[in-house]
């Protein structure tokens, strides 16, 4: 039997999981871990064996609890996973600050390694370092298949390589998230694409640029038509793109690297095509992460003993959840552009509210906002208009005793409720920390299975927690040996 005190472990996060019978109720969560063993070879040097290996993952909250002093918010997840698919498309040397030490992150940088890029990351600082050119492997990794981000490959391998083999890819399962958007404006560029039962193919003579008219301003189609069309030849002009501030953080990033993307109006862009990308020594900081800073606001108006203040909170990323809070009565002061004190605020009103597109309400935020509803006095409806059935976490939060009921669309919540400790489930991301902050203000002990969700965007965070006073147990336990 292998002692895991012998490995260099690192996770690449192919998941599977199992629903009993008709009650939808998921067992825990399992997920792979491939480890490095250091296995003795007499007294030869050790040979480099991979093994993998079926784990648990969960934690534990003990509640009710209380946060104090300040947190700082990371690097956005859903700003430096493009950027780092962006980075793919210039051979030289590109340093990102302020990188997350996100899951997801960590899985980007292995994949970008196998397609044969060297990288290195130091800290919150990631290097992806000069190339002699732009050769990568067209066939990308399998555990590209457990993380949504790595669909923006397309875009980069296309521009660079002509020909992409892709696993299709992951994420969160909250909801039907299609990837047609992206298919459609690939093909217009000149690319050819078969779509598999679990891998697309995609090749092209050379990507020329066109006129895009999205039918709906997706994030992540809008992330991968800008890189496709940095070197595409020509000049690309897209419409009814997405304008989050992660959006316009790679524009920034491109341009930085010698792009020419250019705002034709609020939802139209014009890329004109360079050869190439030849800006040395680019220095890029990752803005902070706005779900992240919303989650910390929530916890503190429910569980801080006065206040708690959150630093790199921008608030100008932020200005509709900022309204949102003022109208169930959460007490806040804006001390600068980029810090928000929360106070503890134990008399909360019910209020309305519907997912929209950017500026409007981020869907990332409504499962972290229904937990502050459950406080609040009254009846509340939250509708998702970008996702409709993003709502299984709502099971969870009715088994700790709040008062949930679904409709086609949305949820009503009736507060205000007490919460107590249960055995509940990260159905997704932002579905685990829903959880999580209900388990910080519940009475006796929460058990959250499939934890390694929340961690996929919350960088640090047992750490942060622990810096203001609250305390997660975070328990692995391995279950055997899959394959050597």
């Amino acid at each position: 039997m292998f002692s895991v005190n012998y490995f260099v472990c690192y996770f690449t996060f192919f998941f599977y999981w199992y629903v009993d019978g008709i009650t939808d109720n998921y067992d825990l969560l399992y997920y792979l871990v491939i480890c490095n063993e250091r296995k003795s070879n007499g007294g030869n040097p050790p040979i480099n064996k991979k093994t993998v290996y079926e784990v648990k993952m969960m934690i534990v909250v003990k509640g009710p609890q209380k946060v104090s002093g300040s947190v700082k918010v990371s690097g956005a997840k859903n700003s430096v996973l493009p950027i780092m698919c962006a980075a793919l498309l210039t051979k030289e040397k590109v340093e990102l600050e302020n990188v997350p030490n996100l899951n997801d992150v960590k899985v980007l940088i292995n994949i970008i390694k196998q397609l044969g890029r060297d990288v290195s990351m130091n800290g919150d600082r990631l290097i992806l370092h000069e190339m002699e050119e732009l050769n990568y492997s067209n066939h990308v990794p399998s555990e590209a298949s457990s993380i949504r981000y790595s669909l923006l490959l397309l875009g980069s391998l296309l521009s660079t390589s002509k020909s992409i083999t892709l696993p299709m890819p992951g994420g969160c399962n909250f909801s039907d998230r299609p990837i047609d958007i992206h298919l459609y404006g690939l093909k217009q560029l000149g690319a050819n694409i078969i779509e598999g039962e679990n891998h697309l193919v995609a090749n092209t003579i050379g990507l020329k640029g066109t006129e895009i008219t999205l039918r709906f301003p997706s994030v992540g189609a809008t992330e991968n038509l800008l890189i496709a069309s940095v070197l595409a030849e020509g000049e690309t002009i897209l419409r009814n793109v997405a304008r989050e501030p992660e959006i316009d953080d790679l524009v920034k990033f491109l341009n930085e690297l010698g792009a020419k993307i250019t705002y034709l109006g609020p939802n139209t862009m014009k890329i004109e095509g360079v050869p190439a990308l030849e800006k040395k020594g680019v220095t890029y900081k990752i803005i902070p992460d706005r779900i992240e800073a919303a989650t910390f606001a929530v916890l503190g108006a429910l569980a801080s003993k006065d206040s708690l203040t959150i630093e790199n909170f921008v608030v100008e990323h932020n200005l509709v959840f900022l309204n949102i809070l003022q109208r169930i009565g959460v007490n806040f002061e804006i001390i600068s552009p980029n810090s928000l004190k929360v106070y503890h605020s134990p008399n909360l009103v019910a209020t309305s509210i519907c997912t929209e597109v950017y500026p409007g309400l981020p869907t990332d935020i409504q499962p972290i906002l229904a937990v502050l509803l459950t406080q609040a006095e009254g009846e509340s409806i939250i509708e998702d208009s970008i996702y409709p059935t993003r709502f299984q976490y709502a099971k969870y939060l009715e088994k700790m005793g709040a008062h949930i009921s679904l409709f086609e669309g949305g949820i009503c919540i009736q507060g205000k409720t007490s919460l107590e400790g249960a055995e509940v489930f990260s159905t997704d991301l932002r579905g685990g920390i829903s959880v999580l902050l209900a388990g910080l203000i519940a009475k006796g002990e929460t058990v959250i299975k499939n934890s390694y969700q929340i961690f996929r965007g919350y960088s640090e965070l047992s750490l942060k927690l622990e810096k203001i006073g609250a305390e997660v147990e975070e328990k692995v336990k391995e279950v055997g040996v899959l394959a050597y």
